[in-house]
């Protein structure tokens, strides 16, 4: 979403190494954009019960931690993906084609949620409809400088630097992970650069050594920050979730090392695989750890690696196109899931349906991606900026 869901494009990668063909049909692009959509069903899941919609156990929002971890998931995705697809070409084509091409990927469908969330905002407003304007956007009356505010923060993919709740929770809530991504976005080639010039044994201290910092900071965030504001920080601060983003980054450099040497295997990713759901579903149910995210990561980059180095389909259903064409969708779906539930909050659409109104999101999900987030993300692209033709596998798709 792109992890978040924003991701990167598999298919693009055109480093000084040739990937081996295993990794096109096998695992990785498959398996990892297939993982997306689990993911981003998760976040709609725990907020669809948040928002009354559904009515899942509290078993099951507390083994996802309300969908939390998933987004974590995201971070590390989009660092493993970004780093095998431009690993070796962004000093060819320079950062500027990045940058585009993340522009492309995540802001038109950003710019559409707002406008999905447009009439919400302005039916709450007029009403006058004070439950709704607090439960929603923990707005008060007299909502109209913190919803414009709100409105300039995340158009300008800034509302994960603000923890403030009138900040991040106007208009479309999940949008404080594009803040993050949009952070990772900018330090990508810095960060690049600087570890594709070291050895696997450095990266891999480093990625340790940003994650230990991580957890510094969260228990400093927990004890000193008022109680106000530490659930952001914690949540949704850029600088909080920039380790995840790094052991992806990481992860990326190592998968990327062991196939053009000969090293990796297909065992070796299935064995990856193994640990890494029993020690995600372990730390899931006892959770030693709150943001349970936070000793979940390491192992969401170990899955991820994993799921790239097989060599044939292990988890058929990963492979099977309908799931693939979900995790294209995936971050349309994220995006588009909150404001659309408000929508059919406010048409009347009761507690019992909800499962009528998840179906509609996921639909509408797969209908924005085709008609308009890939479209515009070609056109902005392909038509406006390099006038080269789309690549046709799906492989330029992927995340």
């Amino acid at each position: 979403m792109s992890a978040v869901p924003g991701g990167g494009d598999l298919g693009r990668a055109k480093g000084v190494f040739h990937v081996r063909t295993p990794i096109q049909r096998g695992g990785a692009l498959s398996a990892l954009t297939s993982i997306r959509f689990f993911a981003a069903l998760t976040v709609a899941l725990s907020h669809f019960t948040q928002l009354g919609l559904l009515n899942l156990p509290t078993a099951f929002l507390s083994f996802v931690d309300g969908g939390r971890p998933a987004v974590s998931l995201f971070f590390v995705l989009s660092g493993f993906i970004l780093t095998y697809t431009y690993h070796g070409s962004l000093n060819v084509d320079g950062a500027s084609r990045f940058y585009v091409a993340r522009f492309a990927r995540i802001y038109p469908v950003m710019l559409l949620s707002l406008l999905i969330a447009m009439p919400v905002s302005i039916y709450v407003l007029r009403t006058g409809n004070d439950a709704l304007l607090l439960g929603w956007y923990s707005l008060k009356s007299h909502a109209y400088e913190p919803l414009l505010a709100s409105l300039v923060a995340q158009l300008f993919l800034l509302t994960g630097w603000f923890p403030f709740a009138t900040i991040n929770q106007p208009w479309n809530g999940p949008a404080w992970s594009i803040s993050c991504e949009a952070f990772f976005y900018a330090i990508f080639p810095w960060l690049l650069r600087k570890l594709g010039a070291k050895s696997l044994g450095k990266v891999a201290l480093i990625c340790a050594a940003v994650w230990i910092l991580q957890g510094i900071w969260i228990l400093f965030v927990a004890h000193y920050m008022p109680i106000a504001r530490k659930g952001f920080v914690i949540s949704q601060f850029p600088l909080t979730h920039l380790s995840e983003f790094v052991m992806g980054v990481g992860s990326g450099l190592y998968f990327i090392r062991a196939r053009a040497i000969g090293h990796a295997s297909h065992g070796f990713g299935v064995m990856l695989i193994s640990i890494s759901l029993v020690a995600i579903s372990l730390l899931a149910v006892y959770q030693p750890v709150k943001p349970a995210y936070y000793l979940e990561s390491p192992f969401f980059a170990a899955l991820i690696t994993g799921l790239a180095l097989l060599e044939r389909p292990v988890l058929g259903l990963l492979n099977a196109r309908a799931l693939v064409m979900l995790g294209e969708a995936s971050f349309s779906l994220y995006l588009i899931h909150i404001p659309l539930a408000h929508m059919m909050q406010i048409a009347g659409l009761s507690p019992d349906r909800g499962w009528v109104a998840l179906m509609i999101v996921v639909g509408a999900s797969i209908l924005v991606f085709h008609q308009f987030e890939e479209p515009l993300r070609k056109w902005i692209r392909y038509g406006i900026v390099s006038k080269r033709p789309e690549p046709a596998s799906a492989a330029s798709r992927s995340a």
